[in-house]
C-alpha cells in the first residue's frame, strides 16, 4: 500500500472529506477507532473530523495526519514545518520520545513524519538489542522426546506412546530465546513493513527479521505490557518495549476490507505542556528548591467509607531557605482577556489553602517572546473585613524561541529567575 505524504492540521482544526485524499472511508475508519476509545480524540462531524487537544499522528489505510499544536488561530506559511519540530523537540525533553534515538535518526535520514521518527526509534532499538543478543529463558514445555529427561507424564505416556514405545512424554524445561520479550519485539517488527512509508526502513527490517528465530504468534493487550517484569538480563530492552507496546496497543487492522487500519500515536496537549514546563523549572531549580509534581492530598470523603477525593496540582515549588511555597497549574490555551475562568481561580485558592502556598501561578502560552514572563498580578477579595493570605496570578511564557523557529529550551530558566527575584526574595 503506497502511503502519501503526511497530512498536517492544527488543534482544534477540522479536516474535510476530500481534503488532501482524506475518503469517507478514512472517516468511517476513524469513527470506529474513537467509538472504541471513548470519543476522546476528536470528534465526527457529518462533513468530516475535527480534532480536538489531542496532538500527536494517525494513520488510516494509506494515509497519515499528523495534528499539531498551536497558539495563536492565524496561520502563516511554513508553520506546520516549525510545529511539527516543536511538538517532537517536546515529546523529547519529556522522554516521551527519547532524545538520543532522534538525534541519531536526523543523521541517517530526515523522516517525513512523527510516526517515522517513532518506527525509526524502534528499529534502531532492535538492532541494538541484536548485536548485544536476545534474552534467553528457562520455560517449562510438555512434548513427546526419543529420550527420557524431566518428568515423565504416565497418562500422557499412555494415552500418546501406546504404540510407539520408543517416545516419552515428559515435562521437561529448556533455555532458548522462546519468551515474551523477543515474542513483543518480533510482532512489532512485522507491522513496521505496514504502516512505514519508508523503504530505508523496510529493508532494515527485513535484514532484522532474517536474523529472528522463529517464535510463536501472541495476543497482545494491556495487562500483556502490565505484567512484565523487568532484570538485570532484560533492562537493555526497556525503551524498545515501551515503543512495541506504543504501536502494538494502538494498531487496530481494518478486518473487512484490510485496507483503512488504524493507528494513532497521540497525546493530550494539556499534559504534555505539563510535562515540559515541570522538566524545564526542575532542571534550572536553584539550591534550597524543592520542585514536585502531581502532589495529591485528600480533600472530600464519604462518611463510614473508604471512597475519598483527592486533589492534585500541577507543580508545587517549595523554597526551604525561607519555607515560601507557591502552586503553578500550567493551561494550554488562551485566557480572554488575561481573565482566568472561575473554576481555574476556585482551584488555584484551594491548592493554595492547602499546600500554605503565598502565591499561585496559572501559567500560559504565549505567542510572544519577552525576556521575562508576562504577568498580570491578581488577589482574592477581602472577606470579612479579613486580607487573604495568598493571591494567584496569570504567568504567560513563550514557547517559541527569540527566532519564532523553534522551541525554547530556556523556558524553565526565565521563570525560575523571575520567581526568584519577584515572588520569592
Amino acid at each position: 500500500m503506497k502511503m502519501n505524504k503526511p497530512i498536517q492540521v492544527f488543534e482544534h482544526k477540522q479536516l474535510l472529506i476530500g481534503e488532501h485524499g482524506f475518503t469517507r472511508g478514512h472517516w468511517e475508519a476513524m469513527g470506529w477507532y474513537n467509538e472504541t476509545h471513548g470519543s476522546c480524540f476528536f470528534t465526527l462531524t457529518p462533513k468530516g473530523v475535527r480534532f480536538n487537544q489531542y496532538v500527536g499522528v494517525i494513520q488510516v489505510g494509506n494515509i497519515t495526519i499528523e495534528i499539531l499544536p498551536k497558539i495563536s488561530q492565524a496561520v502563516e506559511k511554513g508553520e506546520k514545518a516549525i510545529w511539527q519540530k516543536v511538538l517532537i523537540d517536546m515529546l523529547q525533553e519529556c522522554r516521551w520520545m527519547q532524545v538520543y534515538a532522534h538525534e541519531k535518526a536526523s543523521l541517517r535520514f530526515k523522516p517525513n513524519s512523527i510516526l517515522e521518527a517513532y518506527l525509526e526509534m524502534f528499529v534502531q532499538g532492535c538492532e541494538e538489542i541484536m548485536k548485544m543478543g536476545l534474552v534467553k529463558k528457562y520455560r517449562r514445555i510438555e512434548k513427546n522426546c526419543t529420550a527420557l529427561k524431566g518428568k515423565l507424564l504416565f497418562n500422557s505416556q499412555i494415552q500418546q506412546n501406546l504404540v510407539h514405545k520408543e517416545r516419552f512424554y515428559t515435562r521437561h524445561q529448556i533455555f532458548d530465546k522462546e519468551n515474551i520479550f523477543n515474542q513483543l519485539l518480533l510482532k512489532a517488527l512485522k507491522l513496521v513493513p505496514i504502516i512505514s512509508n519508508s523503504s530505508f526502513l523496510k529493508d532494515r527490517v527485513y535484514n532484522l527479521l532474517l536474523s529472528f528465530p522463529e517464535l510463536e504468534d501472541i495476543k497482545v493487550l494491556p495487562s500483556t505490557f502490565d505484567k512484565l517484569v523487568f532484570s538485570r538480563k532484560t533492562d537493555y530492552y526497556k525503551g524498545t518495549i515501551e515503543i512495541a507496546a506504543m504501536l502494538l496497543l494502538n494498531y487496530r487492522p481494518d478486518i473487512n476490507t484490510g485496507q483503512n487500519f488504524v493507528l494513532a500515536i497521540l497525546f493530550d496537549m494539556n499534559d504534555l505542556w505539563e510535562e515540559y514546563i515541570y522538566r524545564q523549572l526542575f532542571k534550572n531549580k536553584p539550591a534550597g528548591w524543592v520542585i514536585k509534581s502531581q502532589n495529591s492530598k485528600g480533600f472530600w470523603q464519604l462518611k463510614k467509607s473508604n471512597s475519598v477525593k483527592t486533589i492534585r496540582p500541577d507543580i508545587i515549588i517549595h523554597n526551604t531557605t525561607n519555607d515560601f511555597k507557591v502552586v503553578l497549574d500550567t493551561k494550554w490555551k488562551l485566557p480572554d482577556n488575561n481573565i482566568p475562568a472561575d473554576a481555574d481561580l476556585k482551584q488555584m485558592f484551594v491548592y493554595n489553602e492547602y499546600w500554605q502556598g503565598k502565591k499561585a501561578f496559572l501559567v500560559y502560552p504565549s505567542a510572544l517572546y519577552t525576556n521575562e514572563p508576562i504577568y498580570y498580578e491578581g488577589t482574592y477579595m477581602k472577606k470579612l473585613k479579613r486580607l487573604p493570605t495568598h493571591d494567584c496570578g496569570v504567568m504567560k511564557i513563550a514557547v517559541l524561541d527569540k527566532t519564532n523557529q523553534k522551541l525554547d529550551m530556556t523556558i524553565g530558566r526565565r521563570i525560575n529567575m523571575f520567581l526568584k527575584k519577584e515572588i520569592l526574595k
